[in-house]
């Protein structure tokens, strides 16, 4: 399950950095006809929020994506599992601009996906809540680490491995 999840992680998070350097290069472009100097905009901390917000949210889905491989028996049944909650993640993608106007409650920073969806908003929208995005951060890596324990056992139980 270790080696598992190591390998899609890497590949991942190669992934996600090229997702991070992509967003943070096209920054300056997407500022420059409304006017504002690019250079008093964004500083140093709000790309590392970002970059990091980004790492760990790629980690949370792949542990979830890798649980839902294992638990599938079929490559039809993993894609019956996984579309529902691809539509679910765009769904909170949603919920997270469409709250946008409202002060983030730091309880909401502990809800997986969502809390990464708020941080990217509160960067983009300039108004980074930097205790959100270290819970965020933190938080990730423990939902990651608790899928891995998840995705061990499920390696470990011959119902789950071996159904028909």
């Amino acid at each position: 399950a270790l080696g598992k999840i190591s390998a899609l992680s890497i590949i991942a998070l190669m992934s996600g950095a090229s997702s991070a350097i992509g967003t943070i290069l096209s920054i300056p472009k997407l500022m420059e006809g409304t006017g504002i100097e690019f250079s008093s905009v964004y500083k140093t901390s709000d790309y590392l929020m970002l970059a990091g917000v980004i790492l760990t949210t790629v980690l949370v889905i792949i542990t979830i994506m890798s649980i839902v491989s294992t638990y599938a028996n079929t490559m039809k049944e993993a894609q019956m599992i996984s579309t529902p909650l691809m539509i679910g993640v765009m769904a909170i993608g949603v919920l997270s601009v469409i709250g946008a106007s409202a002060e983030p409650s730091t309880l909401l920073y502990a809800i997986p996906l969502y809390n990464s969806s708020l941080c990217i908003n509160g960067v983009f929208s300039l108004t980074p809540d930097t205790v959100g995005v270290l819970v965020t951060c933190a938080l990730n890596i423990v939902y990651t680490v608790l899928g891995i324990f998840i995705l061990t056992r499920m390696f470990d139980n011959e119902k789950i491995m071996f159904r028909k």
